[in-house]
């Protein structure tokens, strides 16, 4: 499809542990029924994330927060910057979990589907705490379900508000929609999350 009206959110990700480490961003692209977009396309989007977190926080430590959305308008110009967010929203939205932490470098993926392989996107989640790791050290196939429950929810709300989510192409600024959710048990490593800092290290002197 050409570019009709197209958003992008961008969900940030903090660590309320280390507020120098590399805030992790999550982005997602919806179609909107009319241009430019506005408030109530922020909305919709909000009242989707929202309900796609209350499902999977139990699983999210409670060192990460998902407080900040930002929201873009999309031209359809191949090459035009998005320019700043039309809308910023501000939430509470932090994990609930107690549990040890996995490495901040470790995410769950969710693949979106489209009609074309070769277009297919993704977007990784953060946080996950050790609760999640079976003794295979996959992810318990019940925490895949539930992760593929949530972005099925996500999706649902979407395009119940008149909305649908998108994968885009930057190349041309042709999207398409997604049309199925995939989630598998293997862990993503996203590397530039790495802890920013050591804190603690041995050290031992060899005999010559």
């Amino acid at each position: 499809m050409h570019m009709a009206g197209i958003v992008l959110a961008q969900v940030r990700w903090d660590d309320l542990t280390d507020p120098s480490a590399d805030t992790a961003i999550t982005t997602h692209h919806y179609e909107v029924p009319i241009t430019p977009p506005g408030a109530a396309d922020a909305t919709a989007f909000v009242t989707a994330f929202d309900t796609f977190f209350s499902v999977v926080s139990n699983k999210i430590t409670s060192d990460i927060a998902a407080n900040e959305i930002r929201f873009y308008s999309i031209s359809p110009t191949p090459g035009t910057p998005s320019g700043e967010p039309f809308d910023i929203r501000i939430g509470s939205r932090v994990g609930g979990s107690a549990d040890s932490r996995l490495p901040p470098q470790v995410a769950i993926s969710i693949t979106e589907e489209t009609l074309a392989r070769r277009r297919w996107g993704r977007f990784y989640v953060p946080g996950l705490t050790a609760a999640s790791l079976g003794p295979n050290g996959r992810i318990l196939s019940t925490v895949v379900a539930q992760f593929a429950d949530a972005a099925e929810l996500l999706g649902e709300s979407l395009r119940t508000s008149g909305r649908e989510l998108a994968v885009l192409r930057q190349v041309d600024r042709t999207y398409q929609l997604v049309h199925g959710i995939r989630v598998d048990n293997t862990w993503d490593i996203i590397r530039r999350r790495r802890m920013s800092t050591t804190t603690v290290r041995e050290l031992r002197n060899l005999l010559v």
